[in-house]
């Protein structure tokens, strides 16, 4: 009996583990792209505001 209920809290804490994972993984892919774009919009700005600074 001991020994079902081991393989059962083991099985149960690795779907634990690979749900947590799997939502870490997703929420990096959604992040990534937006870390991207504010970084080009920030260069951008950066290009205005010289371009403002020189005429």
């Amino acid at each position: 009996m001991f020994d079902v209920m081991l393989l059962f809290i083991v099985a149960f804490t690795g779907g634990i583990v690979a749900i947590v994972g799997f939502f870490t993984i997703l929420s990096r892919r959604i992040s990534e792209p937006r870390k991207e774009l504010q970084q080009k919009v920030d260069n951008l700005e950066k290009e205005v505001q010289e371009l403002r600074n020189r005429k």
